[in-house]
């Protein structure tokens, strides 16, 4: 039995602004908005990837590995 690595797909990216009314995103804006600024702190900054100086997407899968984490599950 062989395994593929986990491929990134432009798919697993969304734009942080569209992210807080994503079906993925089961925070409200205000805590979203926290993990956001707090991310060098947190362990979330992984998840942010910087397009330019005011344009973050967000990688779905690492926020969720990473909330699963902060949440101890």
């Amino acid at each position: 039995m062989t395994t593929t690595p986990t491929q990134t797909t432009l798919g697993d990216f969304c734009p942080k602004d569209a992210f807080v009314t994503h079906p993925d995103n089961p925070l409200k804006a205000s805590e979203f908005n926290w993990l956001f600024k707090n991310r060098e702190s947190n362990g979330f900054k992984e998840a942010f990837v910087k397009v330019n100086a005011r344009k973050f997407l967000v990688h779905i899968p690492t926020f969720t590995a990473c909330l699963i984490n902060r949440r101890g599950a």
